[in-house]
């Protein structure tokens, strides 16, 4: 955790998003195999040696990353690979006991170490520090980001770190960062991917979509214009106005953009996460159709009689 006091706004880079995050080998290779994971407190392993069966000891590895074992005693293994953990026990063996050990030991079960993944994820979820060590392997086993760049991650520290303030990193870096760093985690971190604030425009216009709320804010007719305006055989009489509360409560008001679109009456400005939904009309399509179907057939007409004549 002692990396959160040196990360700068730099860190930002460490963060990939989507499929590419999930799929990516860089990603893939920042997962350790069992045998290359170092061990920790909490861990249980099984020890054996060769022709002896007395020394064999299953053990969860005590708060300070020890084990008690007969006639090797006291035996600090975290920090050490199960490989590293075998050369270490078959030196205190050698010393006490006997001449040419052969120690063997099992991962039976890793400690867990939580770290929880919120937000904007394909699959937010509680995953191993232990088999996503790293804050980019970590965001691929929860499917990767969904947000668009413009978003942040926030990650908070595990309660070794009472009083550290949360680390906050900048999505829109991302694209512009050749290589990025690799940021670990530890258990009882916590990892939230909050999207970048936006507001949604729907219905009978002409472009909708999710469109990117700065931070001067955005009106209806701004917001509107940006979607292309209002279709022909849009209702904006009976725009629906959804905001999304805190909680995630929706709240619905109807208002009639017409004399906001005209100037004679105030804009609304919009709050993040606003849907604007503009409904389809069928009665002005209707209208709309026969005036072309008349237009079309009259020059139809008038063209037969041109040529005719």
């Amino acid at each position: 955790m002692r990396w959160r006091r040196a990360m700068g706004v730099l860190g930002v880079a460490a963060v990939l998003t989507g499929a590419a995050l999930a799929q990516s080998p860089a990603t893939m290779l920042a997962v350790p195999l069992p045998a290359a994971q170092t061990l920790a407190p909490g861990d249980l392993v099984q020890i054996s040696v060769f022709q002896a069966p007395e020394l064999a000891t299953t053990a969860r590895l005590d708060a300070a990353g020890a084990i008690t074992m007969p006639e090797a005693g006291h035996v600090v293994l975290a920090g050490l690979t199960p490989a590293q953990a075998e050369a270490a026990l078959n030196a205190r063996l050698q010393a006490h006991y006997l001449r040419a050990p052969q120690v063997q030991l099992l991962v039976r079960e890793f400690a867990p170490q939580p770290v929880t993944v919120l937000g904007a994820v394909r699959d937010p979820g509680v995953y191993s520090a232990r088999s996503y060590p790293t804050l980019a392997a970590v965001l691929a086993a929860a499917g990767g980001v969904t947000t668009p760049a413009g978003g942040e991650v926030l990650i908070t520290a595990s309660g070794s770190l009472p009083n550290a303030a949360p680390v906050q990193m900048d999505l829109a870096l991302m694209e512009r960062t050749a290589a990025a760093p690799v940021i670990p985690v530890a258990g009882g971190d916590v990892v939230r991917v909050v999207p970048e604030a936006t507001v949604y425009i729907g219905g009978d216009v002409a472009k909708p979509g999710a469109y990117a709320l700065p931070s001067t804010g955005l009106t209806l007719v701004e917001a509107l214009s940006l979607a292309g305006g209002i279709a022909r055989d849009g209702r904006a009489a009976q725009t629906r106005l959804v905001h999304t509360g805190a909680g995630g409560q929706l709240r619905t008001e109807w208002i009639d953009a017409r004399p906001i679109l005209d100037g004679k009456a105030p804009d609304r400005a919009l709050q993040p996460f606003d849907l604007v939904y503009v409904p389809y009309s069928p009665q002005r399509a209707a209208v709309f159709h026969g005036l072309e179907t008349a237009v079309n057939v009259g020059t139809t007409i008038l063209t037969g009689l041109i040529v005719f004549h």
